[in-house]
């Protein structure tokens, strides 16, 4: 006899689940307030407490998350709430805590949610959630196992589209249920959070300064995008051809021990550089990283965020469709909003003559062999910028500064008290044409 047609068994069953998400409001850890939560059955297409949803069955591949993230775009059926998210689970850590977020696709966070081993009942999870949704709107769910923890889920194979894992597209979609209840759309809204919102229509810009620099920006922002992990992209086109001598962001937080890396990739997606960041690059909100890259007028470039260690970061974004300059991702999900962010262009001329030249660039650095820190003197310009790198031998920058030379300010001073590794590293300094490197030894 079928279960969910017995009047008495299908009592039971619903003040089994009544209990079982009851359970699941104590332990997940959700963000927002539980003001209800309902027992579901809708995978099995029988009955339902939701007004719709949207579910994916017939699971038929696995993947494995640790220390990684997987990304899946779905869509509200009703202006509502979203009440509930079910996924398949095939295996997981019985020591770890998974978490799963909600976020628009303009990358603000929604809704958090957490679960452990005992919350996965027959190969189920069942999160409450407290979710704000349009109809027709779509929006992401993030699903992510720290480093050390494994979490397998279950998932549908199919074309690519809507899902990746750690920003790779991945053929298919997780496999569980998203539960929506109709509420009457007035107020409701995906814009909770936003600061500073503004119509400024020069928040944007790209346009050559007379000294040959151009700078193509997002200025004026109406969001942020907050990330743990995850990875921050955002194409631009270069705005002449030249060297980019920095690429900046506005921050609306940072964590004080922030550490990250940034990757610069061009349009047939090769690594042109990889550079270590710090809260210690942050200045006036902004966060500033020195480059020295060649670039090409009217060719797109990605630049890629992604914090590490845990540490947390909110970058400052427009989701205005008329400032957009390029796409901005989420760990590899395409945003409807862009980064707030300045790409600096030194324009290439045929002008050779410059302050320093006939001159060799000389550095010293001091003292070396180092240990917490490290002093670089330049020496070789009277006055003008430079860009100081420490480099290891694999070619990673992992401090970068740009400093403006003059009689009076020569040095520069790096702390190197994070520099775990022993051994041989180098100091890259640039000025204009002119590179010269140096070796130092750390003990």
């Amino acid at each position: 006899m079928n279960l969910f047609f017995n009047p008495i068994n299908l009592y039971i069953m619903n003040k089994f689940y009544s209990t079982l998400a009851a359970l699941a409001v104590f332990t997940t850890g959700n963000l927002l307030a539980q003001e209800q939560t309902s027992p579901t059955n809708a995978l099995e297409g029988t009955t339902s407490a939701y007004d719709c949803s949207y579910k994916v069955k017939d699971a038929n591949k696995t993947i494995l998350l640790n220390g990684s993230t997987a990304t899946q775009i779905f869509s509200a059926c009703t202006d509502g709430k979203l009440m509930e998210v079910t996924l398949n689970v095939k295996g997981l850590n019985d020591r770890g805590t998974y978490t799963v977020e909600v976020r628009s696709m303009n990358g603000l966070v929604l809704d958090v949610a957490r679960f452990k081993q005992g919350q996965v009942v027959d190969g189920q999870v069942v999160l409450p959630m407290e979710t704000r949704v349009k109809s027709g709107l779509s929006y992401i769910l993030n699903v992510s196992a720290d480093i050390g923890f494994d979490l397998s889920l279950r998932t549908k194979q199919g074309p690519m589209g809507t899902l990746t894992i750690d920003g790779s597209p991945y053929r298919g979609k997780l496999v569980g249920e998203f539960g929506f209840k109709s509420i009457e759309a007035i107020g409701l809204s995906n814009d909770e959070g936003r600061a500073g919102q503004t119509n400024d229509d020069n928040g944007i810009g790209s346009e050559k300064s007379a000294n040959g620099l151009c700078n193509t920006e997002v200025f004026s922002h109406t969001g942020r995008i907050p990330t743990t992990g995850e990875t921050i992209g955002q194409t631009f086109t270069a705005c002449a051809t030249g060297t980019l001598e920095q690429i900046s962001y506005q921050l609306q937080h940072i964590d004080g021990d922030f550490v990250g890396r940034v990757t610069l990739r061009d349009e047939r997606n090769n690594s042109l550089l990889t550079q270590e960041v710090s809260a210690r690059n942050v200045r006036n909100g902004l966060l500033i990283i020195p480059m020295s890259e060649k670039v090409r007028e009217g060719s797109e470039y990605t630049i890629l965020l992604k914090s590490n260690h845990g540490t947390r970061l909110a970058v400052l974004a427009n989701d205005n469709a008329a400032d957009a300059l390029g796409t901005c991702t989420f760990n590899g999900t395409a945003l409807q909003t862009n980064v707030c962010f300045s790409a600096l262009v030194k324009e290439k001329t045929n002008d050779n003559t410059s302050s320093y030249s006939g001159t060799d660039l000389k550095v010293t650095a001091y003292p070396n062999p180092f240990q917490n820190e490290l002093g670089i003197r330049v020496d070789g310009i009277e006055e003008g910028k430079v860009i100081v790198q420490l480099l290891d031998f694999a070619g990673n920058v992992l401090r970068a500064d740009l400093i403006n030379i003059n009689p009076d300010n020569k040095v520069i001073h790096f702390n190197t008290d994070d520099l775990n590794d022993v051994g041989f590293y180098s100091i890259r300094v640039v000025h204009g044409k002119k590179v010269t490197h140096t070796t130092v030894i750390k003990n």
